[in-house]
């Protein structure tokens, strides 16, 4: 995937000049940098909606929007993780990305965020509870943190620490 390709030429090209650049033959039209962020948007929800599209294209298009903002790309999202089921694949993309946009604007949709189920939900009330736990319906962070393997806090659990 198109992130894990990022992460290890960071790992193993630290000190090294990077090469490759948008304009390199065979890069998605999207990734041009002097393509300013509305349109840039606008053509990755383009991919999400295009039927033509292949899944990785779709996958990577769905990653990319997380930076991005705006109405035209959390609707496209909501729509994508709707159609899609709140199950598939795509649908855990398309959460994923939403929020972190959430979680970076400090703001969520909470008519979208009731509807949420499934793996859809599992995602967004992940990245959340990490990045933006403030952001979570009272009593989802620990259903979140539960959910993720992690180990729960006292305060969680109803339990006061005693003083030292």
């Amino acid at each position: 995937m198109f992130w894990m390709r990022r992460w290890l030429e960071g790992l193993f090209g630290r000190g090294r000049p990077c090469t490759l650049t948008a304009s390199t033959p065979g890069a998605p039209v999207w990734a041009e940098p002097e393509i300013p962020d509305e349109e840039r948007a606008v053509l990755l929800v383009g991919i999400l909606d295009d039927p033509m599209a292949r899944e990785d294209e779709k996958y990577d298009a769905a990653g990319c929007l997380e930076f991005l903002s705006g109405p035209l790309v959390e609707s496209g999202l909501a729509r994508i993780i709707r159609a899609e089921g709140f199950t598939s694949v795509l649908a855990q993309h398309c959460a994923e990305s939403l929020g972190g946009i959430w979680a970076r604007t400090g703001r969520v949709d909470p008519a979208f965020m009731a509807e949420l189920r499934g793996p859809a939900k599992d995602e967004v009330f992940g990245i959340l509870g990490i990045r933006a736990p403030h952001l979570l319906p009272p009593g989802a962070g620990r259903a979140a943190r539960r959910r993720e393997g992690c180990e729960l806090l006292a305060e969680d659990e109803g339990v006061v620490a005693p003083e030292a």
